[in-house]
């Protein structure tokens, strides 16, 4: 037991990893900010209830192992599964993802900050008042991040710092264009965040799509 609690003293950070644009830009600036500090950080993946599960699955298995072999090493994966069952009606991945997350953090004692990986394309309805290094209490409580959040301080009996990244060009979060822009293009090519695939193909036109459209139009230019 001490051997095991021992491997699990320097997990002080904590970030899902979706294989998206904007959770592998954050681990992949998080590893490089704590390379060689001892600290390390707990990702977490969930395979749940998505017509997505199968692209974004192999998206974060590439991401990771592309991350080992530039020596960005000071993670630890962990992958949790959530199946229907007899499980009906519309839940929100959000929600799911919080208590996969709360069980998993629980775990982990040391973990104090928890990267929430935000862009400014994805922020419009938190009207600007997250700052990195945040707790629960600057959050709108009107808003559904502040109830998934306090789930996961109420199941882990911790409070945590959230982090963010608000050093964009504009003064506000990062933007998806600056996080195209900065991260490795083989990184980026890396990347799954169509919500809708066909046939194993981005679809163009959901919601993510159109954002990441948008955000390689202004990087060609």
């Amino acid at each position: 037991m001490k051997n095991k609690l021992a491997s699990k003293k320097n997990v002080t950070a904590f970030i899902n990893l979706s294989g998206g644009v904007d959770s592998t830009y954050y681990l992949w600036r998080w590893l490089n900010e704590n390379r060689g500090n001892g600290n390390k950080i707990l990702v977490h993946h969930c395979l749940f209830l998505k017509k997505r599960v199968k692209e974004e699955k192999q998206a974060c298995d590439k991401i990771l192992n592309f991350l080992n072999s530039k020596n960005l090493i000071n993670f630890i994966p962990v992958e949790t599964e959530m199946k229907k069952g007899t499980l009906r009606g519309r839940t929100l991945d959000i929600e799911m993802l919080c208590g996969m997350a709360s069980i998993v953090v629980k775990l982990y004692p040391n973990i104090k900050d928890v990267l929430l990986p935000y862009s400014q394309e994805e922020t419009s309805s938190l009207h600007g008042h997250l700052k990195s290094g945040g707790t629960i209490n600057t959050y709108d409580p009107n808003h559904r991040y502040y109830f998934v959040n306090k789930v996961m301080e109420l199941i882990t009996g911790r409070q945590f710092n959230y982090i963010f990244y608000p050093d964009g060009e504009e003064g506000g979060l990062i933007s998806k264009r600056e996080m195209i822009q900065e991260m490795p293009q083989e990184l980026f090519e890396m990347t799954w965040y169509c919500r809708r695939p066909v046939n194993g193909e981005v679809c163009g036109k959901c919601h993510t799509c159109r954002k990441v459209q948008r955000a390689l139009k202004v990087v060609k230019k």
